[in-house]
């Protein structure tokens, strides 16, 4: 598998492809505010250092397997999705520790029914802190991370 963190020149040339990828296999669980974070981010936004925007895409050769997308260090909005194929893999995990790395903290909010985002922000160590009723209407967590408390992440090679 190869990651990357995009920069705004790979963002701009695949933008299309990424949407489409994140409508597809999103299982309709993105939000519409997520969907349209990512239709509406400038390019420029991934190249500011300390804005808290990043991009994450893994690959299996050409084939896009996984995409993170965090804004404002996932205060604006945080995605996930992973190929229904490549799910068990460590994919997800994957994603989401590298946007971590790069920002040094995270927020995400993930409905109490999506089992396998709450499943992967606690094996990531992201601490649960608050629950209130979603865009959606459902129950939801949101989870917070600080680079001083990923000491307890579990590796996905454990799970």
């Amino acid at each position: 598998m190869e990651l990357q963190l995009l920069t705004p020149e790979q963002w701009a040339k695949e933008r299309k492809r990424l949407i489409d990828f994140a409508v597809r296999f999103g299982e309709k669980r993105l939000t519409v505010a997520a969907i349209h974070s990512l239709r509406r981010l400038p390019p420029e936004l991934l190249s500011q250092k300390d804005s808290g925007n990043v991009m994450a895409v893994a690959r299996l050769g050409s084939r896009i397997v996984g995409l993170g997308y965090a804004e404002e260090a996932g205060e604006k909005c945080c995605v996930i999705v992973t190929h229904p194929e490549a799910r068990g893999l460590g994919i997800g995990y994957a994603v989401m520790d590298a946007i971590m790395k790069k920002l040094g903290k995270l927020t995400c909010q993930v409905a109490l029914d999506n089992v396998p985002s709450l499943t992967l922000f606690f094996r990531l160590g992201m601490k649960a802190v608050s629950m209130s009723t979603g865009p959606t209407g459902k129950p939801t967590l949101r989870f917070e991370w600080s680079q001083e408390e990923k000491k307890g992440a579990i590796p996905p090679s454990l799970i």
